[in-house]
C-alpha cells in the first residue's frame, strides 16, 4: 500500500477519542492531561494568529489563562526538541494565547435548551468545567459553592504572585455569561441538604476537591496554622508575620506557596521541613530556585516529630527526624524509616501545616441513600464514567480522583458534563466518543469507533530535522520579588509577541503533517502531488515502497502497511 498520512485535525475537538486520520502522536499532546491541541495552537501563534491559538485551545480548556500559568507542564518534560536542543515553552505559549488572543475571540454557542436540570457542588476546576460544557449542552447548571468567590484553589489557595485573581475571574466569567448560576456562601450539608439538590434537579455532580488538611500525629501540632486555611485566609485579606520566624511543615506545592507567602507577610525567616530531597521535591525546579532567592531554607529528608510550646501554649521551635526511607500505603498513610541521628531543632513562632489534603465528604450524610455511596481506598468517591454507586450523581476532580493536577481535574469535570448529557439522555455513561464545535460555535457529538492505534513518534522517527537549526528556547522574562512593584505582583511577566512566534516557530510538529512538501519533492516515482490541503496519492498502484518519503518528512507523519507480497 502507499504511504499513509497523519494529519493534523480539522476540526476544533473538544473530546477527540476515536483520533480519526492521526495514525501518529506526539508526545506532548500525549502528556497533556486535556490532550490539548498544542500543535495547531503553536502554529497559529508562529502565523500571528493569537485568537486562532486560543479558540482552539478553549475548546478543550476553558482555564487556559490559569493552566498556562499554574500547570507544571508534564508536555515539556516530554518534548522532542529537548533531544535537539531545549524543550518548548508550551504552557508560557498557551499563556500568551490566553492574554492576547481574547480580541476576536468567538465564543461557543449554547444549544437549545434542553429542559433538564443540574446541580454542581464546587466551582473550582472540574465544577466549573463540567458546567461550562453542560451549559453549551444546553442544560440548566446551578453551582453550589461554600466559598464567598466562585473559583475553588485557583481563586482561593494560589497567591496572586503566581495567578493574579483577575485572570481567574475573567474566565470564571466566561463560563458565567452562558448562563451558568453560582450561588456563593452556600454549604451542602449544612445550609442546603443534598436530599434537596436530588429532588429537585435531574443530575447532580459533586466536584469539592480535597479540601480537609492531613495533620501529622505528632505533639503539638494542634497549635499549627492549616496550610490551605492560611492561604485561602490571605487571599481574601493580607496578614501581617513581620519579626516572625515560620517554619513549614511539608514539601509540595502548596508548601511552597505558603513559604512565598510568608515572606511576603514580612517574616523574619521561613524554612521548610519536607520528606523529599532537594533533588526529589515534588515542585518544579523554578520554585527551589525561587526558594533559594527569597532565602526560604529547605531542610529535606526530615519529617517534623513534634511542635515545642512555650509556657503559655505558642509555638517556639519544631523538632526533625531525619528520614533514610518512606513510602505511602494505598490509603495515603506514611511509612517512614528514620536514621540513627540527632534531632534538629528550628526555632518557629508560627508553624504551617501543609502536609497533604483529603476529601471532605460531610455533605454526603444530608443526602439520605447518598451517605452511603461507594468509597476509594483514600475516602474519595468511586466512580465508573463519573457516575457514582447512586445513579444520577455523579463525581470529578480530586474528590473522585484522588490528588492531581489542575488541568487533570478540568479533564475530569470535562468528562464529566458529556457523561451527565449522556444519561440525561438515556445512553450509557462513558462510551466512546468524539466531540466538537462546528461552524456557528455549537457542540456537536457523535459516538466514536474506538480510539484508533497510534504510534507515538519519537525523536529518532524523525529522520530529516535538517530545515529545523538549533535555536534557544524563548524563556518569558521574570521579576524577582524584591524587584516587584507590590509584594504580590505576578513574578513571570509572559512572553512578548515576537518571543511567542519565534517560540511557536520552534515546534517540530511530531506526527501531524504541516503540508510541507518535502514527501512530493523526494518521491522517485513521482507518485505524490499536494493537493490544496495536504499531500495526495495520484498513483498508488505505482509506490515502489522505497521510503523515501518517510525520510524526507521533517515530523515523522507518513507510515506504511505493505502487502503481504512484499514480505515473500
Amino acid at each position: 500500500m502507499p504511504p499513509v498520512f497523519s494529519r493534523e485535525a480539522g476540526k476544533t475537538y473538544i473530546i477527540n477519542d476515536s483520533r480519526t486520520g492521526q495514525a501518529h502522536a506526539s508526545p506532548c499532546e500525549n502528556a497533556c492531561p486535556l490532550r490539548n491541541p498544542i500543535q495547531k495552537m503553536e502554529k497559529a501563534l508562529a502565523d500571528g494568529d493569537a485568537a486562532g491559538a486560543l479558540s482552539v485551545l478553549r475548546a478543550s480548556n476553558p482555564f487556559p489563562g490559569v493552566t498556562g500559568r499554574v500547570c507544571p507542564h508534564p508536555c515539556e518534560s516530554r518534548c522532542n526538541r529537548a533531544e535537539r536542543d531545549e524543550a518548548m515553552a508550551i504552557r508560557s505559549l498557551e499563556r500568551f494565547a490566553a492574554d492576547h488572543g481574547a480580541a476576536g475571540l468567538r465564543h461557543p454557542v449554547r444549544r437549545p435548551a434542553s429542559g433538564k436540570k443540574i446541580a454542581i457542588i464546587g466551582s473550582g476546576p472540574a465544577g466549573m468545567a463540567a458546567a461550562w460544557y453542560s451549559a453549551l449542552l444546553g442544560h440548566e447548571v446551578t453551582v453550589f459553592e461554600a466559598s464567598p468567590v466562585a473559583g475553588g484553589t485557583p481563586r482561593l489557595s494560589i497567591p496572586d504572585f503566581r495567578l493574579p485573581k483577575d485572570v481567574v475571574d475573567h474566565e470564571v466569567g466566561i463560563i458565567l455569561s452562558r448562563g451558568v448560576r453560582v450561588l456563593t456562601n452556600v454549604e451542602v450539608g449544612k445550609d442546603l441538604a443534598l436530599s434537596d439538590i436530588m429532588r429537585e434537579f435531574d443530575a447532580c455532580l459533586a466536584a469539592v476537591g480535597n479540601r480537609r488538611e492531613r495533620r501529622l500525629d505528632i505533639p503539638g501540632v494542634e497549635k499549627s496554622l492549616a496550610a490551605v486555611e492560611f492561604l485561602r485566609a490571605n487571599n481574601l485579606a493580607r496578614g501581617d508575620l513581620s519579626g516572625k520566624r515560620v517554619v513549614v511543615l511539608g514539601g509540595g506545592g502548596v508548601a511552597f506557596d505558603c513559604a512565598f507567602t510568608a515572606r511576603r507577610l514580612g517574616a523574619e525567616s521561613v524554612a521548610l521541613v519536607c520528606l523529599e530531597s532537594r533533588e526529589a521535591l515534588r515542585v518544579p525546579p523554578a520554585e527551589v530556585a525561587q526558594a533559594d532567592d527569597e532565602g526560604v531554607a529547605i531542610h529535606g529528608g526530615n519529617l517534623a516529630s513534634g511542635v515545642e510550646l512555650d509556657p503559655v501554649g505558642e509555638p517556639r521551635a519544631v523538632r526533625a527526624r531525619r528520614v533514610d526511607a518512606f513510602h505511602f500505603d494505598e490509603g495515603g498513610n506514611l511509612h517512614a524509616e528514620f536514621a540513627d541521628a540527632p534531632e534538629t531543632v528550628l526555632p518557629a513562632d508560627v508553624v504551617i501545616c501543609a502536609s497533604g489534603l483529603m476529601p471532605d465528604l460531610e455533605f454526603l450524610r444530608s443526602g439520605g441513600e447518598l451517605a452511603g455511596v461507594a468509597r476509594t481506598p483514600r475516602g474519595g468517591i468511586a466512580v465508573t464514567s463519573a457516575m457514582s454507586s447512586v445513579p444520577g450523581f455523579f463525581a470529578a476532580g480530586e474528590c473522585a480522583t484522588g490528588p492531581s493536577l489542575v488541568s487533570s481535574a478540568i479533564a475530569s469535570g470535562r468528562r464529566a458534563a458529556f457523561d451527565m448529557d449522556a444519561w440525561l439522555r438515556g445512553e450509557a455513561p462513558g462510551r466512546p466518543l468524539d466531540a466538537w464545535l462546528d461552524e456557528e460555535g455549537r457542540i456537536e457529538t457523535a459516538p466514536a469507533p474506538g480510539a484508533a492505534e497510534q504510534k507515538e513518534v519519537a525523536f529518532a522517527d524523525i529522520v530529516n530535522d535538517s530545515f529545523k537549526s538549533r535555536a534557544p528556547r524563548r524563556a518569558p522574562k521574570s521579576k524577582k520579588a524584591a524587584d516587584a512593584f507590590f509584594a504580590f505582583e505576578e513574578l513571570d511577566q509572559g512572553l512578548t509577541p515576537e518571543d511567542a512566534a519565534a517560540e511557536a516557530e520552534r515546534c517540530l510538529h511530531c506526527g501531524h503533517c504541516q503540508t510541507c512538501g518535502e514527501c512530493v519533492a523526494s518521491c522517485p516515482g513521482l507518485i505524490l502531488e499536494m493537493g490544496e490541503s495536504s499531500p495526495v496519492v495520484r498513483y498508488p498502484d505505482e509506490c515502489w515502497h522505497c521510503g523515501c518519503c518517510r525520510l524526507a518528512c521533517p515530523g515523522g507523519c507518513i507510515s506504511f502497511k505493505f502487502p503481504l507480497h512484499t514480505f515473500l
